[in-house]
């Protein structure tokens, strides 16, 4: 029997089988490989116990790492797509790891105010209709001396990262000149700039606020913490 939770706030689904199933057959592994380094800040920020939420979560790939890294860990992730809550739970399942996924939208987050000790989101907020929306509501649920983290595809990746990425999709060789075309339209035009998201960076209640323009050439990463109350 899983240990694992899904539960469906909204029947609004973004990501149908066809994508989720293509997501994760394709292009999963050369996200997972260009986000080292962003996986790394995570396991270098959390504690033992802490309570994590991760915004858009997917097919639950990050999610599953993290908890895998240590057990102790609460993490709950909420995605809009159905089909790639179910690829999450069981992903989480075949791990044997326990993570609560939600259906719910990153601009209305169903959790109180102050309830993680970390944030982050992965690739996400290009698809949020409301950026800043979407990122207060994550500011929200962070408690005093929490984390926030986000990365997300660069608007100014250039050709020759595009094509680095693309390099790691599990397509046959011959197609992946093809296939830097979609990753530009639906990933890097969709997308903004390491300078965009500072300026919604600074509209946060946040300090400490960083953002690192190139990530492995294709991602900037934004890093912010809740000012900690007064004694």
């Amino acid at each position: 029997m899983s240990n694992n939770r899904m539960v469906v706030f909204d029947v609004t689904a973004r990501f149908n089988f066809l994508e989720a199933w293509l997501y994760d057959s394709i292009a999963a592994p050369a996200v997972a490989s260009a986000l080292q380094p962003f996986k790394e800040v995570i396991l270098d920020k959390i504690k033992e116990g802490c309570r994590i939420l991760d915004v858009g979560c997917g097919g639950g790939h990050l999610a599953v790492e993290i908890s895998k890294a240590d057990g102790s860990l609460c993490i709950n992730g909420i995605d809009l797509s159905f089909s790639q809550l179910k690829r999450a739970a069981v992903r989480s399942t075949k791990a044997g790891v326990k993570i609560d996924f939600i259906q719910a939208s990153a601009l209305q987050l169903p959790f109180s105010d102050e309830s993680f000790d970390l944030v982050y989101s992965v690739d996400s907020i290009k698809h949020w209709p409301d950026r800043l929306k979407g990122l207060k509501e994550c500011a929200r649920v962070v408690k005093p001396g929490g984390k926030l983290l986000i990365t997300e595809v660069s608007r100014n990746c250039t050709l020759r990262h595009g094509m680095q990425f693309v390099r790691n999709w599990r397509i046959p060789s011959i197609f992946r000149p093809f296939s830097v075309m979609p990753f530009f339209l639906f990933a890097v035009m969709r997308s903004f700039t390491a300078e965009q998201a500072r300026l919604l960076a600074d509209r946060l209640a946040l300090s400490e606020i960083t953002v690192e323009p190139d990530i492995g050439g294709i991602n900037w990463m934004m890093e912010a913490r809740k000012p900690p109350l007064l004694p």
